[in-house]
């Protein structure tokens, strides 16, 4: 049962959330890094509403029970709360985000370079897979705590076309890899662009400002 699903005439049902979403993917790409703490919020909503709506439909689905005010009324509300709770959190949130990219490029490297070294298995792997993982991970994590706006502008302009795409392919059932890779590496690039130039800009201005204000208490 698709409970944001809303029927306007016999002939017309439409989908309110995916339009909003798609509309959200592309502020993100395009604004994510003047708008740190809106994105952030934004992030923690959609992926809290979608989480806790297929819980919620899965439990329902238990128990044969279905109520869409319940249902789509659980999920919004959760979403919130998990949008909120994203924006406490917010410089452990970075470190989050930090940690996946240095560890992932850790498990590229371990994958490529270190995979015939063993030193022992505390757990499931070798511990050398984990040094490859966790002081990468760690590094980039502590990093990412104080560059925020360079690591929202490489975030942001990766997650929000994959968000607009996603989501357009939710609308319109429309599903097209060659199509979509294109679309989502012209998006990612110019998306990473503006923000760049944008951020060069106001730290431009914001050191022009500085030495007239300088000057001027002199």
């Amino acid at each position: 049962m698709d409970c944001f699903n809303i029927k306007f005439t016999d002939n017309i049902d439409t989908n309110l959330i995916y339009p909003l979403t798609c509309a959200t993917g592309l502020i993100i790409t395009y604004f994510g890094n003047r708008f740190v703490k809106p994105t952030i919020f934004c992030l923690g909503t959609i992926l809290s509403v979608g989480s806790s709506y297929k819980l919620i439909d899965f439990i329902m689905e238990h128990f044969k029970y279905q109520n869409c005010l319940v249902h789509a009324g659980g999920s919004i509300l959760s979403g919130l709360s998990g949008g909120f709770l994203l924006l406490k959190l917010y410089k452990f949130s970075y470190f989050v985000i930090g940690f996946t990219c240095g560890g992932s490029f850790g498990y590229i490297i371990w994958n490529l370079l270190c995979k015939n070294i063993h030193l022992g298995i505390i757990y499931l792997y070798d511990n050398m897979f984990w040094i490859c993982i966790i002081v990468p991970g760690i590094i980039s994590g502590g990093i990412s705590m104080f560059k925020e706006q360079e690591l929202s502008m490489l975030t942001t302009s990766f997650i929000g076309p994959a968000l607009s795409l996603y989501s357009f392919h939710l609308l319109s059932n429309y599903y097209n890899l060659y199509v979509f890779i294109p679309i989502y590496s012209i998006l990612s690039l110019s998306g990473l662009y503006i923000q760049h130039r944008r951020y060069k800009m106001i730290k431009e201005l914001n050191k022009f400002t500085g030495k007239i204000q300088y000057s001027g208490n002199k």
